[in-house]
């Protein structure tokens, strides 16, 4: 393909809305353009309209999955953006749109790589897979209903497009990511449950926000405590309070208050340490008179570390330079991507992280630079050919 009709992928696929639904548009969408390069996919169901796409290419037992997700965050205002967000707009090599980014971007290159390596004719010694998803944004929902289906525990590695390049506000270079660890997700909810009286008699009451203020106070320091140990790839915890409401009316004691909180794990202070603690801590306080705490785990995701010395890393790592004219630079993120959904079925798979996306994500302008997006295609095609055809030892 060339640059034109590479980014007519792109601009169609912007089009169609993906907001938190419809994502079955954008899969038949994909099906139909990789059908007319003969490359077969499979749709997968997983509520009513909206869908993942699987499509794999290649023969033997080295197994590569690369992934991203088709659904996108809202637009919001309308007003904020320079540009209809639903028609790709060039504005001096900048491709404006929602999801440009995060991360039709990414995926659409994954797919056009597919194709060209297709029509190329490329001998693959081993799998390409990709899965692209729905309902990442909220939930993982796709990822999710996709374990089970014999299609994550085979792979030797995960490469997820999602956005890695940083903007330098100084200069129209940005920096280039190569991601090889990931914080895991807990998200849990305290419930304080009490006894509703009048406001002019709160002795014949329990006041369930009182309650919970003194559960706060507990975690407050528990969390003082465990932000202090470092992981050595993902660092420090990191907690926060997201949403907390309680009581019906002003002149009420009131009977129930709810406490939700986000935390970013790591390997050491992970999921299951902190939720034993809690429960702990819940423990002890409810055996003062009065007192009716309850923890509820709404979802845990393990961290995803990856070794610098793993195969998958050493190429993205040396092809960047050829790519990207940039020495790549790894980090790890405190965000989370479908690849912590995946190695709940697959723990012993390599993981990155590289896109073409930026860090305009979710907001309103977003968008992805044209020349990046053409550069990530070719990179990923050399790095799906140079892993499945082992030839990393031959240049090292």
């Amino acid at each position: 393909m060339n640059s034109i009709e590479r980014i007519s992928i792109l601009e169609k696929s912007i089009s169609i809305k993906t907001d938190g639904h419809n994502e079955q548009e954008l899969a038949k969408y994909f099906k139909k353009i990789l059908k007319d390069h003969d490359i077969e996919s499979t749709e997968i169901p997983f509520a009513t309209g909206r869908s993942n796409l699987i499509v794999s290419m290649g023969q033997g037992d080295r197994i590569l999955g690369v992934t991203g997700h088709m659904d996108t965050v809202s637009v919001g205002p309308l007003s904020n953006w320079k540009s209809d967000p639903f028609v790709l707009t060039d504005i001096e090599g900048k491709l404006f749109g929602r999801g440009t980014s995060d991360m039709k971007g990414g995926l659409v290159a994954l797919i056009i790589a597919l194709i060209e390596l297709k029509d190329e004719g490329a001998e693959l010694d081993g799998q390409i897979r990709l899965l692209a998803t729905g309902g990442e944004e909220k939930g993982q929902l796709g990822s999710a209903s996709l374990l089970g289906h014999h299609l994550i525990s085979d792979m030797d590695a995960l490469i997820v497009a999602e956005p890695s390049r940083l903007s330098n506000p100084k200069s129209e270079k940005s920096t280039q990511f190569a991601i090889f660890a990931q914080n895991g997700v807990l998200d849990y909810e305290v419930i304080s449950k009490g006894k509703s009286a009048h406001s002019s008699m709160p002795e014949l009451g329990i006041n369930s926000i009182d309650n919970l203020q003194e559960y706060m106070n507990h975690q407050k320091a528990y969390f003082a405590r465990m932000t202090q140990i470092n992981d050595s790839d993902l660092g420090k915890i990191i907690p926060v309070n997201s949403i907390i409401s309680g009581g019906e009316q002003i002149n009420s004691v009131p009977a129930y208050a709810k406490l939700t909180t986000k935390v970013r794990t790591t390997t050491i202070v992970n999921a299951n340490r902190i939720i034993s603690d809690l429960e702990d801590m819940i423990h002890e306080l409810n055996k003062v008179a009065d007192m009716n705490l309850e923890l509820n785990v709404l979802r845990q995701l393990d961290p995803v570390v990856t070794s610098k010395d793993s195969s998958i890393i050493k190429l993205v790592s040396l092809y960047g330079q050829e790519f990207f004219k940039q020495q790549i630079t790894l980090r790890t993120v405190a965000g989370t991507t479908d690849a912590a959904t995946f190695i709940s079925e697959n723990n012993q798979m390599d993981f990155t992280q590289i896109g073409p996306g930026n860090d305009t994500s979710h907001m309103a302008n977003e968008y992805i630079v044209k020349q990046d997006f053409l550069d990530y295609i070719d990179f990923i095609k050399k790095i799906i050919v140079k892993y499945l055809n082992n030839s990393l030892n031959k240049r090292l």
